[in-house]
C-alpha cells in the first residue's frame, strides 16, 4: 500500500472543472488530498464535483480573473479546511489566430486568462501557504512555448505561457525563504475540447500553416497521464521542489483536428 506524501494535504486547482485540471484533481483525491476545485462554470462545476463522489473535494465558481473574488475563495478554502497546502494553476484559454488581426477582445481575454488570473491566484494562495509552514504551487504552461510544432498560430497563447513561466521564476526566488516551493510544468498536445473555441475560419487558416511545418505531429497525451505527472509535483519532501518538468507524447502521428482525433480515436 501507496503511503502518499501528499494524504490530508488541502489543495486548489484552479480551471478543475474538466480536462487536465479535473484529471489532476482526481489524482490528487485518489491520494487522499483534500482539493478544492476553481472553475467559471458553476454547472460543470457542480457535476464534476457530484461526479468524484468524495467529501473531501468542494467546487467553487469564481472569475479567477477577479482579484476579489478569487479572494473570497481562498477564504472559503480556509474555512472550510483550516489551512492551504498547495495550489496548481491550471487555467488555459486558447485563440488561433494570427497575431496581426487578433481583435482587442481576444487579446485580452488571453492575457487574462494564461497569465494574470496565475497572478491573483498566487497572491491569495501565498499567505496561507507561509502561515502552513509552506507549501507548493504548480504553474500550468505549455509545450508550445518551446516546441513549434504543437499548433500553428498560437502566439499570444505560447507568449502568455512564457511570460507565466518568467513569473514563475521570479516568485519562486521570492518565495523559497518562507518553504513554498514554485513548479513550471509544460504539458504537450492533450484532447481537452480547446478547438471547441476556435473561430472556424481562423482555425482552418492555421490548420494550413501548421501542415506547411511537416505532415507529423508528437501525438497527444491523455488527460489522465498529465494529471498524475502533475500530483506527482506534490509527492516529494518537505524541501525538495520539481523546478520545471515538461510532459509530452512521442509517437509520430499524422497532423489533425481534434475534433478528427474523437472520430478515429485519439492518437496514442
Amino acid at each position: 500500500m501507496n503511503t502518499w506524501q501528499v494524504r490530508d494535504q488541502v489543495i486548489v486547482v484552479a480551471g478543475a472543472s474538466k480536462g487536465i485540471g479535473l484529471a489532476t484533481a482526481q489524482v490528487l483525491l485518489e491520494r487522499g488530498a483534500r482539493v478544492a476545485l476553481l472553475a467559471r462554470d458553476k454547472a460543470r462545476l457542480d457535476e464534476s464535483v457530484t461526479a468524484l463522489k468524495t467529501d473531501r473535494v468542494i467546487g467553487i465558481a469564481v472569475d479567477v480573473c477577479d482579484k476579489s473574488a478569487v479572494e473570497k475563495a481562498f477564504a472559503t478554502v480556509g474555512g472550510k479546511w483550516g489551512k492551504l497546502d498547495g495550489l496548481v494553476n491550471n487555467v488555459g484559454f486558447q485563440f488561433a489566430r494570427r497575431l496581426e488581426i487578433m481583435p482587442e477582445a481576444e487579446v485580452r481575454k488571453l492575457l487574462e486568462l494564461n497569465f494574470i488570473s496565475a497572478i491573483f491566484t498566487c497572491q491569495s494562495a501565498i499567505p496561507r501557504l507561509r502561515a502552513n509552514g509552506g507549501g507548493r504551487i504548480v504553474n500550468i504552461s505549455s509545450a508550445s512555448v518551446r516546441n513549434d510544432n504543437e499548433f500553428s498560430h498560437l502566439g499570444l497563447y505560447s507568449s502568455a505561457k512564457a511570460a507565466l513561466e518568467h513569473f514563475s521564476k521570479e516568485l519562486r526566488h521570492e518565495v523559497k525563504r518562507d518553504g513554498i516551493m514554485v513548479t513550471v510544468f509544460s504539458p504537450g498536445a492533450v484532447a481537452t475540447g480547446s478547438v471547441a473555441n476556435f473561430d472556424p475560419a481562423a482555425l482552418g487558416e492555421a490548420m494550413q500553416d501548421w501542415l506547411g511545418k511537416g505532415p507529423k505531429f508528437d501525438g497527444a497525451a491523455e488527460a489522465g497521464t498529465i494529471g498524475a505527472a502533475i500530483a506527482s509535483c506534490f509527492e516529494l519532501p518537505p524541501g525538495v521542489a520539481v523546478e520545471f518538468m515538461e510532459v509530452r507524447p512521442n509517437v509520430l502521428t499524422p497532423k489533425m483536428l481534434e475534433s478528427d482525433w474523437k472520430q478515429d480515436q485519439a492518437p496514442p
